[in-house]
């Protein structure tokens, strides 16, 4: 044979084999019959790495791993492990991946394991691995700080101030730990989370202190709050002198936007008899307010939970949380802004449209003989009201639709709601001006026993769309 021939021959045979290389793992690793396993009649062992790479919105997590030859596939489960001993399965469990990877949803604050294990092939007599390969992953952000059980946060956060930084600051509480607060806990304009335990709740007994903000963003997570001798102006409050220092200083609007987001999320608060998110009827305007995953007892005859007496919220949600009241109010609102504050009024803010959103809410006893709403300054056609899926038992005054659209001004989007008020339908709720859906549910919600905190719901057309707070659906 020539010598040219030769060497186009050997430079063929090596394009396919680096061609085999690349690709054996670009879709996934799979013998074919172009390629001979040169590893057979043997137990194989299991991948001995694994890499994990987040979406770029940190919604999907891909797994991968790399090729075991003479393999047919891969047995891969992916599992929630923020309570270990009950490991919860993220899509399917034990899956045949005929590759080297797959993908899975992710959530934030969540601890995951994935469990990668070879499986055999007939082919060459190869052997499944014995073994599987664990790897663990999680989407919390490290913690500043771990604050030891049995502390007052008060004289933690004296000892240990919270200081002006760009970088978001987190301090944990020890899971099923039991911690005071004596006094006020500055958090300046920094951005300050303090969270709990997602399976077992730190609880923090509140005595005289509130967390007060200059107009950073706050986070509560995952925490239980006993404010039944709580005396505080506000569990969360804004300081009465404005901080002019500020970077979200509008001197149109002489006060402060706060343009991170305030969260309070998987917390249980119960005894509130003062407001939740307090002003201190200074105008602070903030971008965003999240209440989700809650149980919130009150325990007042006339003051708001939410009182932005002197500015507003942008843009409020409440989702998938229990709001209750053990006693009769007269006075006082679910939410309270400014009157006379709106979103075009916020000088420099760059705002357009505002919003509040309720989804999948049980509300029990809430303003019961008040008014639920008060913020006439969002009956702008460009804000946006949707209440959908919500039970509401003795709440609003048979008028909570009515406040929370403010006379229908409000764009507004409503479905699958539930008014029931003295034992019977809140016929008032209905009419071309308030719930106009036509999917509202007429039938009692048959809360179990929610004067002793039990909002199971009974109702079967309840049941059936799914409405109210999900942890009580049967």
């Amino acid at each position: 044979m020539r010598l040219k021939n030769k060497i186009r021959l050997i430079v063929n045979f090596l394009l396919v084999t680096i061609i085999l290389l690349v690709t054996s793992c670009a879709d996934g690793f799979k013998e074919t019959e172009i390629f001979s396993s040169s590893v057979k009649n043997t137990t194989l062992l299991s991948p001995d790495s694994i890499v994990f790479t987040p979406s770029a919105d940190e919604t999907t997590l891909t797994i991968s791993w790399p090729v075991v030859y003479g393999a047919g596939g891969y047995q891969v489960s992916f599992y929630k492990v923020d309570d270990p001993a009950n490991p919860v399965v993220v899509g399917t469990e034990n899956q045949v991946v005929d590759g080297c990877s797959t993908t899975r949803e992710l959530l934030s604050d969540t601890k995951y394991k994935a469990v990668v294990k070879t499986l055999g092939n007939t082919t060459y007599n190869n052997k499944d691995a014995t073994t599987a390969i664990e790897a663990s992953y999680s989407t919390y952000a490290a913690a500043t700080a771990v604050i030891p059980t049995g502390t007052d946060l008060y004289q933690y956060f004296t000892a240990h101030p919270i200081t002006a930084s760009t970088a978001d600051q987190i301090y944990e509480l020890q899971a099923g730990g039991s911690y005071t607060m004596t006094g006020n806990i500055p958090t300046g304009l920094a951005n300050v989370t303090i969270r709990g335990d997602k399976v077992t709740h730190p609880t923090v007994t509140m005595s005289s202190g509130v967390f007060i903000s200059d107009g950073g963003g706050f986070n509560l997570k995952t925490i239980n709050f006993d404010c039944s001798n709580f005396t505080g102006s506000g569990l969360i409050t804004f300081n009465s002198t404005l901080n002019t220092s500020a970077s979200t200083y509008l001197s149109g609007y002489t006060g402060i936007m706060v343009s991170s987001s305030v969260t309070v999320q998987s917390c249980k608060i119960t005894g509130l008899a003062t407001p939740l998110l307090y002003d201190n009827a200074k105008k602070y305007a903030l971008t965003t307010f999240l209440i989700k995953d809650c149980i919130i007892g009150q325990n007042t005859t006339s003051k708001s939970l939410i009182s932005m007496a002197g500015g507003m919220i942008k843009d409020l949600t409440f989702t998938n949380s229990t709001f209750y009241n053990t006693q009769v109010a007269t006075g006082g609102y679910l939410i309270q802004y400014a009157n006379s504050t709106n979103v075009s009024k916020i000088t420099g803010s760059g705002w357009a449209t505002g919003s509040v959103t309720l989804t999948n809410n049980t509300f029990w006893q809430i303003y019961k003989s008040s008014k639920i709403a008060n913020y006439s300054g969002m009956s702008q056609t460009y804000n946006t009201l949707t209440v959908q899926k919500c039970i509401f038992v003795d709440t609003g005054n048979q008028r909570a639709i009515r406040d929370l659209s403010i006379n229908t001004t409000m764009v507004r989007t409503l479905g699958y709601n539930s008014y029931w008020f003295g034992g019977v339908f809140a016929s008032a709720e209905i009419s071309t001006s308030y719930d106009n859906s036509s999917t509202y549910i007429n039938t009692d919600p048959t809360l179990k026993d929610p004067a002793n905190g039990d909002f199971t719901v009974g109702g079967a057309a309840q049941i059936s769309a799914q409405t109210g707070d999900p942890r009580w659906l049967q």
